[in-house]
């Protein structure tokens, strides 16, 4: 077998080789979540009213029941959450806090937030310093009214989650529980109006979220008018510009300019007859 021949066949095996293995084979044959993150994660129940009276422990000790906070009349932003987390919750709380910062509106004034403790046990021993740090670092006077911090019985923990249908698990290996992030936006009668997954949270989805709410309660014309030209798109966890609001409001002001328009015209033939016949 002469030395081209040779060549030929290995560059004709290897290219074989080469094209018959697929790297990413062993992700694309099996895509799939594991197992253990099967039931992990939240359900669209937008639009629920929930029952609320369930008892929680403030981070002074004291139990407070979650509709005490709905008397409050402002709308809610809800994280679960446990506070000795490792990992994802402190992402998730300083993401939260990094959007709330962003907002000109301020917490305990417009809104309240709310984050509560997967964890049964978990006290004010672990909530009432974490609340100290993050008004420390939200630096807003009054923020002290609309921050809480909760934990509560196993029995209370499972009363709200599973009626949110937030879906969580205990990994014993790793010690820690297995849980997505986002958050819930309810209004002052305990409806979920919205819910934002992730960590990031931008200030104008927290805006348009609260307006929504609120029914327009809270926010200036300029907020609401803002608000008339958005809409919530649930696959990008956004608001995003809506085209036939905007088609509507560009209609208006076409009829708008049309007719001042015609009057001005109106008025500049009226004022020629009369200057004619005198």
């Amino acid at each position: 077998m002469n030395i081209r021949l040779f060549s030929f066949l290995c560059l004709l095996f290897w290219s074989g080789v080469v094209y018959a293995y697929d790297p990413h084979s062993n992700l694309t044959r099996e895509n799939k979540l594991p197992k253990e993150l099967e039931n992990i994660g939240f359900s669209d129940v937008t639009g629920k009213s929930l029952n609320l009276d369930i008892p929680f422990r403030d981070e002074s000790g004291k139990t407070v029941r979650f509709s005490d906070f709905l008397s409050k009349g402002k709308p809610i932003l809800l994280s679960p959450v446990y506070f000795k987390c490792p990992t994802l919750c402190n992402f998730h709380l300083n993401g939260v806090f990094q959007g709330l910062k962003a907002l000109d509106w301020t917490l305990g004034k417009e809104y309240q937030y709310i984050a509560v403790s997967i964890d049964p046990k978990e006290n004010e021993s672990v909530s009432f310093p974490k609340k100290g740090a993050y008004l420390k670092e939200y630096g807003r006077e009054g923020a002290d009214q609309g921050l809480h911090l909760l934990t509560g019985t196993q029995e209370s923990i499972d009363a709200l989650t599973k009626q949110l249908d937030f879906r969580y698990a205990w990994d014993a290996e790793a010690k820690q529980y297995i849980h997505a992030s986002g958050v819930y936006v309810l209004t002052p009668e305990g409806k979920v109006s919205r819910i934002f997954q992730g960590i990031q949270l931008e200030p104008r989805d927290l805006k348009f979220a609260f307006l929504e709410a609120s029914s327009g309660k809270i926010g200036s014309f300029v907020d609401k008018f803002a608000l008339f030209c958005f809409q919530f798109d649930p696959r990008k966890n956004k608001y995003t510009i809506y085209a036939y609001r905007m088609m509507q409001f560009g209609g208006a002001v076409t009829l708008l300019l049309l007719g001042a328009f015609l009057y001005i015209n109106w008025r500049k033939i009226t004022n020629n007859n009369r200057q004619g016949v005198t």
